[in-house]
């Protein structure tokens, strides 16, 4: 069972329950199912199976030639060949 299998359990558990009095039972059961909950690995940024996102680490702010580009023909000449 993974962590998301846990959460959806125990918040069926508690909707269901009448929790004006807790019991060592109902703590039990809980318990009982944590110890079944297991990590599921997800690639970190170390995972040698990852293929690494280039970042660049000085943007320019400035620079005019960032997209979307805008093209402005100046002129309505045709050229007829």
């Amino acid at each position: 069972m993974t962590h998301k299998e846990f959460y959806i359990w125990l918040d069926g558990f508690m909707t269901n329950r009448n929790w004006t009095d807790f019991t060592q039972g109902d703590i039990e059961t809980i318990q009982e199912k944590m110890k079944e909950v297991k990590d599921v690995n997800q690639p970190g940024i170390f995972d040698p199976n990852r293929i690494p996102i280039p970042v660049n680490p000085f943007p320019k702010t400035n620079d005019p030639l960032t997209p979307p580009w805008e093209v402005i023909c100046k002129t309505k000449d045709l050229l007829i060949d």
